[in-house]
């Protein structure tokens, strides 16, 4: 994507929330980070996978975690799954999977079950 960056859909914004709703180290800053969150990038296979950047800013404190997948969420009656990034305490990527030959779509937010992060994430 050329340029800064677009605007979270809406979409994009509650699966976001949802995948940080539980509380654990660091959940506060990440959830804030999502108010400013700009997609910088996509998949180029058309799946809804999104590359994160978090201006800086009041809402840009990293959260004490580590770099890598903090998250992962099953999505309800399929074998589809969502993965969140995040690089040095910062949003980073969101990754939509699923095993067939179809790009992943974005799911509905009710239909995430969210796996807490690991100890020590």
């Amino acid at each position: 994507m050329d340029g800064p960056g677009r605007s979270l859909t809406v979409g994009e914004r509650a699966v976001l929330l949802t995948m940080l709703a539980a509380d654990f180290p660091g959940s506060a800053e990440l959830r804030s980070q999502v108010a400013g969150a700009l997609v910088t990038g996509g998949c180029v296979c058309g799946c809804a996978s999104i590359d994160l950047r978090v201006p800086d800013g009041p809402r840009a404190s990293a959260a004490p975690v580590v770099t890598g997948a903090l998250l992962t969420a099953d999505i309800a009656g399929t074998s589809d799954g969502v993965l969140l990034f995040l690089r040095d305490g910062y949003l980073s990527h969101l990754e939509f999977y699923t095993p067939d030959d179809a790009p992943a779509r974005l799911p509905r937010p009710e239909d995430l079950i969210v796996r807490p992060p690991e100890p020590g994430r």
